[in-house]
C-alpha cells in the first residue's frame, strides 16, 4: 500500500458508521459472487462528525472501474440483469420498513426488537451492496459509462448523417422512462383536493428529504407548501398538466430519435443501460432513505433502554446493535469518538474502526495523491441536461446553505442530495465536481429540465459565491465572466 497513493472518491454529508458499514461489507463480499469484479482491496470511510470521505487506493478504484465499465459496454444485458435485481432488492426494502413501522416497539422485548431491525436489513444490505457497482462505480470520476455510450451515439448520427447535438441526444435518450419518486410525490400533491387529505399524503412522502439523519418533512412544513398552493389556486392544474405534457413530449422526442437513429439491438441495451442506471440509482437511493427513517425509530427504542442518544446508535455498526441490545456489550467512550473523528477501514477480512489515538496513527500514514487546484476562467465537464445561461454562483453543498440560494441563481456543488433540492429548483443552471449520469445533480437536472454540466473537477473550489459565470452546459463549459 506504500507504493499506492490514496484519493477521495467522494464526499458525503450527514453520513454515518450505520450506513457505511452495511454498504462496504456488503460491496467486499457480494461484488465478486455476482461477477462484479473484487479489484479493491482496502478502503476506508474518513469521517469528521457529520463530513465523511469515501477513500480508495487510486489503482484499485480505477482498475475496478475499468473492468466494470468494459464488461457494462460489451454486454449491457448482463448488467440489465444485474439492475433488475437491484430494483427488486431495492422495492422489498421499501416494503420491509414499512412493516417496522407497524410494530410499537416499546412493548417488544430485545430478542422481539432485533427481529424487527432484521426485517428489512437483508434487501438493505443486498439492495446497497450490489447496487453501487452498476450505478455508481463504474461511471464515477471518468465516467466510463457515459462516454462510451455518448460515443455510440456521436457515431451513429454521423453515420446517418444527421444534423443532431450528440449531447443533446444523449441527455433526452438516457431520461428514464420511469417517473420518479420525486415526480410522484409532486403531482400527488397537486392532486390533494382539500387540507383534511394533507395527513395522509405527509405520512406516505415525509422521509424524502431524509438522507440518513433526517429531518423528515414535518404536517408544518406540508402546510406551508400547501398554503404556497393555495395562493396559486386554478394554478395547480396548470402546474400538473406542465408535468404531465413534459413528461409526454420527452417520451415522443426518444420515440422519434431511435427512429431517426435506428439502432442496432446492441446500440438499443446501451440506450436502455443509461436509462436503467438513471432510474436505479435514484430508486435504491430513496430506498434507503426510506429505509434510515424507518430505522431512526428502532435506533431511538434501542437508545432508551440503553441510555444512549439517537446518533450514538447510528455510531454502530450493523453487527455490534444485537450485542449491544442483548448483552449490553458497547462501549459509550468509543461511539462518542466516532461520532466526533474515526476512520472505517476495510479489507474484505476485517472491518477496524479507528478512533483516538489509533485513528491518529492510522491517518498519519495515509498518503493522499496531490491535487492541484488551478485558478481558470474557463472550466469543463459533460452535459448532463442542455442549455446556456449566465447567472450568479452560489456554493450550495450543506443544507443550511440553501438559504443564500436565489431565484436564478447558479447553484454549484461537489454533489447534490435531496436535502438541497429546494434550492435546486431555484436554480437557472447547476454545476457538479460529480460526474457521471447517475450523479444527483444530473437526474434533478433532467427533471426540471434545468441547464447542467457534470464531472466539473474541483467546481466548488475554483468558483466563489458571487463569481459571474455562463454555463453553456450542451457544449459542456462554464466561463467566468
Amino acid at each position: 500500500m506504500k507504493k499506492n497513493s490514496w484519493c477521495v472518491i467522494a464526499e458525503i454529508t450527514q453520513n454515518t458508521p450505520f450506513v457505511m458499514g452495511v454498504t462496504m461489507t456488503g460491496s467486499f463480499k457480494l461484488w465478486p459472487k455476482f461477477g462484479l469484479g473484487g479489484k479493491v482491496k482496502h478502503y476506508f470511510t474518513w469521517y469528521q462528525g457529520d463530513f465523511s470521505r469515501m477513500c480508495y487506493l487510486r489503482k484499485e478504484f480505477d482498475a475496478e472501474a475499468d473492468f466494470l465499465a468494459k464488461k457494462m459496454l460489451a454486454n449491457p444485458d448482463w448488467a440489465l440483469k444485474i439492475i433488475l435485481k437491484v430494483e427488486k432488492w431495492s422495492t422489498e426494502f421499501f416494503k420491509a420498513s414499512d412493516r417496522q413501522l407497524k410494530y410499537n416497539l416499546k412493548k417488544l422485548s430485545a430478542k422481539d426488537l432485533i427481529k424487527v431491525f432484521l426485517l428489512s436489513y437483508k434487501f438493505h444490505y443486498y439492495s446497497h451492496g450490489i447496487g453501487p457497482s452498476v450505478s455508481w462505480h463504474a461511471d464515477c470520476e471518468k465516467e466510463r459509462v457515459s462516454k462510451g455510450i455518448l460515443k455510440m451515439i456521436s457515431e451513429q448520427i454521423k453515420q446517418k448523417k444527421l444534423n443532431l447535438i450528440p449531447a443533446i441526444v444523449f441527455s433526452t435518450l438516457s431520461t428514464p422512462r420511469q417517473q420518479s419518486i420525486v415526480t410522484k410525490e409532486e403531482m400527488a400533491f397537486l392532486r390533494l383536493k382539500n387540507i383534511e387529505e394533507l395527513d395522509k399524503h405527509c405520512k406516505k412522502y415525509c422521509w424524502l428529504p431524509y438522507q440518513f439523519k433526517g429531518p423528515a418533512y414535518t404536517k408544518k412544513d406540508y402546510l406551508e407548501r400547501w398554503q404556497s398552493l393555495e395562493e396559486l389556486g386554478e394554478k395547480r392544474e396548470v402546474l400538473l398538466k406542465k408535468i404531465i405534457t413534459d413528461r409526454r413530449q420527452m417520451l415522443q422526442e426518444q420515440n422519434n430519435l431511435l427512429k431517426l437513429l435506428k439502432f442496432n439491438q446492441y446500440q438499443l441495451d446501451l440506450i436502455k443501460l443509461a436509462q436503467q442506471m438513471v432510474h436505479i440509482k435514484e430508486y435504491r437511493k430513496m430506498a434507503l432513505y426510506h429505509g434510515m427513517y424507518c430505522y431512526s425509530f428502532i435506533f431511538k427504542e434501542i437508545g432508551k433502554r440503553l441510555g444512549l442518544s439517537l446518533d450514538q446508535v447510528r455510531a454502530m455498526n450493523h453487527w455490534e446493535i444485537a450485542p449491544a441490545l442483548l448483552k449490553h456489550q458497547y462501549d459509550e467512550n468509543e461511539l462518542n469518538q466516532r461520532l466526533k473523528e474515526c476512520a472505517a477501514y476495510c479489507d474484505g477480512k476485517k472491518y477496524v474502526m479507528y478512533t483516538g489515538q489509533a485513528y491518529k496513527e492510522f491517518m498519519s500514514k495515509i498518503k493522499f495523491e496531490k491535487i492541484k487546484v488551478k485558478e481558470s476562467n474557463e472550466l469543463f465537464g459533460t452535459c448532463a441536461c442542455p442549455g446556456k445561461v449566465r447567472g450568479t454562483v452560489k456554493i450550495i453543498n450543506l443544507p443550511e446553505q440553501v438559504s443564500k440560494m436565489n431565484e436564478g441563481d447558479i447553484l454549484v456543488a461537489h454533489n447534490t442530495n435531496p436535502n438541497l433540492v429546494p434550492a435546486m429548483k431555484k436554480a437557472a443552471a447547476m454545476v457538479s465536481e460529480s460526474g457521471g449520469l447517475t450523479c444527483h445533480t444530473a437526474i434533478v437536472a433532467r427533471e426540471l429540465k434545468i441547464p447542467c454540466v457534470v464531472g466539473v473537477p474541483q467546481a466548488d473550489k475554483i468558483l466563489k459565491d458571487g463569481d459571474q459565470i455562463e454555463v453553456d452546459a450542451t457544449n459542456g463549459i462554464i466561463k467566468k465572466l
